[in-house]
């Protein structure tokens, strides 16, 4: 039990392959970080037991904090989590709560006692005379939640606040000094295993999408082709250019023009939504789960007599994954900006361990269009650095810090 009020603030982000914490002061108010602790989940221990090996890194992550004068924020991830922006009529701020809760109802795919809820008004908007209030409204059934307990049972801590990951995207992005009055910017943050983006306009959150793709697809796609360990294909990532065009094997080739990063997107299916998920994004959620198709078979080089096949430039390895990636940040662009009738995006910021994938925003960039693209830096931002040691970790992989910043500001504002 706290006896004094909490002097800190510890943003703790559980992804599947670290665990990502920082712990935040204010400071003549701006934000300090004073702390960042990373922790690596064991891939072996969390195929037999998930619960104890993310615990076991955010114990790591956590080790050198002070947890007991500090407000600890834990995340949700977002692809478990519902968030719609319904529009009320305008009324007295005594009966907003009331009508959110109605209009939950309407638009949550579940029964309301089956889900904790909450909600924040984001703006009042003035329509032909007409005045409606825009809320951002988030529902996370028992079990994401009991989920996230456990963890921290498990690793001896106990939350004050849980967050939302894709929405401390912009609570990170605000406590950098990120956003600029009136600009439609877009937060990708490109996990492990899943990839969120955050459309905003104006400072506030407008939109939000979560894709099944993470760098894990790259990784794997490297150990296939190299025949080697995930920890040898991630070390092989890490130091991985999109840009490095493939050596030239003949004269006849080196007059051809190099190809770009990704192939064309393929094109898009007809009828449904632009965002109705592919086959194999389904997953628990309903539907048949078909199984991708297989690429083509090449040669590769194989003799009649069936030597080893030669290794694959690099990039040719990632196109597949990357392309996947790029069809659907289109997709997701596509929708934002037709659909929901939205002002384009200018800039695009990306957060996330691939985010640092030598040569990525300039693909991006290219086949987004977007003048704009780059990489967080929180480390070269508006927040305050504490003792270069304590730091250490935030400058070595700044963009993988995003969302544990975002969720340590989100306590910070407590403080």
């Amino acid at each position: 039990m706290l006896f004094s009020k909490p002097s800190k603030a510890i943003g703790v982000d559980i992804g599947s392959h670290s665990v990502k914490a920082v712990q935040m002061t204010k400071s003549g108010g701006r934000l300090r970080v004073e702390q960042v602790g990373f922790g690596a989940v064991d891939r072996n221990k969390i195929n037999v037991d998930p619960i104890a090996a993310q615990a076991a890194a955010v114990r790591d992550a956590l080790l050198r904090m002070n947890l007991p004068q500090s407000l600890l924020v834990g995340s949700l991830p977002g692809q478990n989590v519902v968030i719609r922006y319904p529009h009320l009529a305008d009324m007295p701020a005594n009966q907003i709560a009331e009508a959110v809760e109605n209009e939950a109802g309407q638009n949550i795919p579940y029964e309301l006692s089956e889900v904790y809820l909450d909600w924040s008004l984001l703006e009042k908007v003035a329509d032909n005379g007409e005045t409606t209030l825009r809320v951002l409204l988030v529902a996370a059934k028992h079990e994401v939640i009991e989920s996230r307990v456990q963890i921290a049972n498990a690793a001896q801590i106990q939350y004050t606040v849980l967050g939302v990951d894709s929405l401390a995207l912009a609570d990170a992005a605000e406590s950098c000094d990120y956003l600029r009055t009136g600009e439609s910017v877009a937060l990708l943050n490109l996990g492990a295993s899943t990839t969120s983006i955050h459309f905003m306009k104006g400072g506030l959150s407008n939109f939000i999408r979560d894709i099944s793709w993470g760098g894990r697809e790259l990784i794997q796609a490297i150990a296939k082709s190299r025949r080697c360990e995930f920890v040898e294909a991630e070390k092989v990532l890490t130091s991985a250019s999109l840009l490095t065009p493939p050596p030239v094997p003949d004269r006849q080739a080196a007059s051809e023009p190099a190809p770009g990063p990704f192939p064309p997107a393929p094109p898009s299916r007809g009828g449904g939504s632009l965002l109705d998920p592919f086959d194999d994004e389904l997953g628990d959620f309903g539907g048949s789960q078909t199984a991708p198709p297989k690429p083509p078979v090449h040669s590769m080089g194989m003799g009649v007599g069936g030597g080893a096949p030669e290794e694959k430039d690099l990039r040719e390895v990632l196109t597949s994954p990357l392309t996947r990636l790029v069809t659907e940040i289109r997709r997701s662009f596509d929708y934002y900006e037709q659909q929901l009738y939205e002002k384009p995006v200018e800039r695009l910021i990306l957060s996330g361990g691939v985010a640092q994938l030598p040569g990525l925003p300039e693909a991006l960039g290219e086949e987004l269009g977007l003048e704009n693209v780059e990489v967080a830096n929180p480390a070269s931002s508006a927040l305050i650095l504490g003792q270069e040691t304590a730091v250490a970790e935030l400058r070595r992989r700044p963009a993988q810090f995003m969302v544990a910043i975002g969720l340590a500001a989100r306590g910070a504002a407590e403080l």
